[in-house]
């Protein structure tokens, strides 16, 4: 799908520790890397792990303008490349991140270990009932309405469980959105996962929480759509949780993803 893009690298600011093989974490939208601060540590327990701020998110500079999803995802292989020049790497991608992570992966070839895609975008423009969010527009303004709204909508998206939903969720929530400047609906909303995935030669993980309410019609449609295009892939649910379920079940998640990149009895460096 992706045509060659040449695209000029910019230095993202990187959020690292750990050592092995190096693992690159890619956020969701309008988030950051704050999107895993709740596996980082465990997973850098085993592996260099690298969490950047994608371009036009926290802390990372802006994308040029325009930047269409093709042209988002070139500078964004462009950009991370920095990061662990010349070395194999294991990929990890979250909703929007999941998309970019797979155009990534075609993108490098055989550099790519393995890569897994948690709750993913890149299935097109999203189908049936819209979620009932709330605009922080509509408010006064004040921090209480601000935080309600984010309380709100964390409740209706991301989180299965509203009782998940505490105060540092809602105050990391804040910061992301008021650090993110790229609109990622040009990536997520593009039908292009399918396309990359099949071109994609490295074992691939697919991770969905239970409840995922941006998984639609179903979780079990998309997840036929994933078989038809990589028949080798490996599906797993995360039971009782929602779209940002490595937020809402960490052990859960850095279970899985140990299990498929550094299965039991290997080392990072060997797995």
């Amino acid at each position: 799908m992706m045509q060659a893009i040449e695209a000029r690298p910019l230095a993202l600011t990187d959020h690292a520790g750990g050592h092995g093989d190096a693992m690159i974490l890619m956020h969701g939208g309008s988030g950051s890397h704050r999107h895993w601060d709740r596996v980082f540590a465990p997973l850098a327990r085993h592996f260099e792990v690298h969490a950047p701020d994608l371009p036009g998110f926290g802390q990372s500079p802006d994308a040029p303008e325009p930047a269409s999803g093709d042209a988002y995802v070139a500078l964004a292989a462009a950009s991370l490349a920095r990061l662990v020049p010349a070395r194999r790497v294991h990929l990890v991608g979250f909703s929007f991140g999941g998309a970019v992570a797979a155009a990534v992966a075609r993108a490098w070839g055989a550099r790519v270990h393995r890569l897994s895609l948690i709750a993913p975008g890149g299935f097109g423009p999203p189908e049936g009932r819209p979620h009932p969010t709330r605009s922080r527009k509509v408010t006064d303004s004040s921090d209480a309405a601000l935080r309600a709204v984010a309380r709100h909508n964390l409740g209706v998206t991301m989180l299965a469980d509203v009782a998940a939903i505490d105060d540092a969720t809602v105050d990391l929530q804040l910061w992301n959105l008021a650090h993110a400047r790229y609109d990622s609906h040009h990536v997520s909303y593009q039908r292009r996962l399918l396309d990359d995935i099949a071109r994609i030669a490295a074992p691939l993980q697919l991770i969905w929480g239970e409840h995922d309410v941006f998984a639609r019609p179903s979780l079990q449609a998309r997840a036929e759509r994933v078989r038809a295009a990589r028949p080798d892939v490996r599906l797993d649910v995360v039971a009782g949780a929602g779209h940002w379920c490595q937020h809402e079940c960490p052990d859960a998640v850095v279970r899985l993803l140990l299990d498929f990149h550094a299965p039991r009895g290997a080392t990072p460096e060997t797995a």
